[in-house]
């Protein structure tokens, strides 16, 4: 990468064919054609948030996690970026984020005080589910083949189930 000491972190296959990235010290999108050419867009207005997860949307945009920044943020293959502040203070998405069944973007808010699966809509609305154990450091996240998002919980030694 042109940036020294980027940190990529997340990785997907995105809507137009090519793999998306994050770098998180260097607080950038970046993206890679199949053929090896990279591209790294300009730094996100939020300074210092860490992006980290990533997934393609069903909308045709990137979705990432902003983990110090505290928000989502959404990118068009263009690069043009929008970011969607998180409710909780201090959430701590970090690198879970997936598309949902039923259309939404859900990521994890890890960060011991926040402890939280959240859903986005494509609109940016974002609504917060605590799970039953308080600070259980909610982490990896999936849908299930019954439709349902599936989440572990690091500090709680338990994985949790919430129907969308």
């Amino acid at each position: 990468l042109a940036t020294a000491k980027a940190a990529p972190t997340g990785i997907v296959a995105g809507p137009d064919g090519n793999i998306w990235f994050t770098e998180r010290f260097a607080n950038k999108i970046g993206r890679v054609t199949l053929a090896g050419v990279v591209q790294e867009f300009p730094e996100l207005s939020t300074t210092g948030s860490a992006p980290a997860g990533i997934t393609a949307g069903p909308d045709g945009n990137l979705w990432f996690t902003e983990q110090l920044g505290g928000n989502i943020g959404r990118m068009t293959p263009a690069g043009a970026v929008t970011e969607f502040p998180i409710p909780t203070a201090n959430s701590g998405p970090f690198l879970a984020i997936i598309t949902g069944p039923d259309g939404n973007i859900w990521f994890t808010e890890n960060n011991a005080t926040a402890s939280k699966i959240a859903q986005v809509t494509l609109a940016g609305t974002i609504r917060e589910f605590s799970p039953p154990t308080p600070e259980s450091g909610p982490s990896g996240i999936a849908v299930g083949s019954d439709g349902n998002i599936w989440f572990t919980e690091g500090n709680a030694n338990q994985i949790g189930r919430l129907t969308p």
